[in-house]
């Protein structure tokens, strides 16, 4: 296989300390046997997941600690490869999950190659979608089951995105932001509603997914699903405590956490093969397209709510 021959300099967007960016450059070796060498094209930025550690207040399971690299949703073409690679070849472009650089060295077996006739919107939701359909998967559910999915954002609407591609019609959303409806309705919800409007309404649900790290938006999904009802838990979590209410143990409710993706690279497949017919709403995601040299701009303006983008597009093109 092809390998390196000159000095690739990449460059990487490490968090030194709350709200402070840095670009650091480095020399990157030759790919070991088993590496590919990716030219970054696009990148995707998970807000939910971003913009607390970006703020240092991400609830987690350790401190929080600088320097970090930041991101996690990159599109590429390969560079080169290591001696043991047979899957994939210079030129091929694939998704992978090293962040926001320039470059980067990555086993070859977590490259997941991108068919030519999917863009590069598309291909960066795969990480995303998959995660979404982890905590899908786990409720179990039957075409004929009644959901309730609390928040419209990136997380929110790829969920809706795989309940309707897996055959599951009744599917309700429960969203503030009444600029997301259009979009959720078109992702496949059957009503789309703000908190207000359901704490009236009289359906019942027997699962739920909650999607949008409220706890006010957790405890209407506990008040609103049946005796002996699931609901995923499929938001980060990183934001404010989840809260259990005596309804939780009187209805006695199924609790379940989703965090990442079940199969990165089977899911890739399905998702490349059912992606087209929902391929306008699902690019609709991507709010607001910068490059990448705005990255420090576009974290601050998020930080500070100057701006409400579902999900960020990063374009590495000089």
């Amino acid at each position: 296989m092809a390998t390196q021959r000159e000095d690739v300099i990449a460059e990487s967007l490490l968090l030194v300390g709350a709200r402070q960016l840095e670009w650091i450059a480095e020399k990157l070796p030759q790919p070991a046997p088993d590496e590919v060498l990716i030219r970054t094209r696009a990148g995707a930025m998970s807000i939910g997941s971003e913009l607390p550690i970006y703020c240092g207040c991400s609830r987690d399971v350790r401190p929080a600690f600088y320097p970090r690299m930041t991101g996690y949703e990159s599109l590429g073409i390969v560079q080169a490869c290591g001696a043991a690679v047979q899957d994939l070849r210079p030129g091929d472009r694939v998704v992978a999950f090293y962040g926001h650089r320039t470059y980067a060295l990555v086993p070859a077996a977590k490259a997941i190659k991108v068919p030519e006739h999917v863009s590069d919107e598309l291909a960066l939701l795969t990480i995303l979608t998959c995660d979404a359909a982890k905590g899908v998967r786990k409720l179990a559910l039957q075409n004929d089951e009644s959901v309730l999915l609390a928040g419209a954002g990136a997380i929110g609407l790829f969920a809706l995105f795989v309940l309707n591609a897996y055959g599951i019609a009744a599917v309700d959303v429960v969203e503030p932001r009444r600029e997301r409806y259009e979009l959720a309705r078109a992702l496949g919800a059957r009503r789309v509603m703000s908190p207000q409007d359901i704490s009236s309404a009289s359906a019942s649900y027997s699962a739920a997914l909650e999607c949008s790290s409220s706890n006010e938006a957790f405890a209407l999904l506990q008040r609103q699903v049946i005796r002996e009802g699931r609901i995923c838990i499929l938001a980060d979590g990183n934001r404010v405590p989840l809260v259990l209410l005596p309804e939780f143990h009187a209805k006695e409710l199924l609790l379940v956490g989703s965090s990442d993706g079940w199969d990165y690279q089977a899911h890739a497949e399905w998702f490349f093969a059912e992606a087209g017919r929902f391929s306008t709403a699902l690019r609709g995601v991507f709010e607001l397209r910068i490059k990448r040299e705005q990255l420090h701009t576009t974290f601050e303006q998020l930080a500070t709510e100057a701006i409400h983008p579902i999900k960020v597009l990063i374009s590495y093109k000089s």
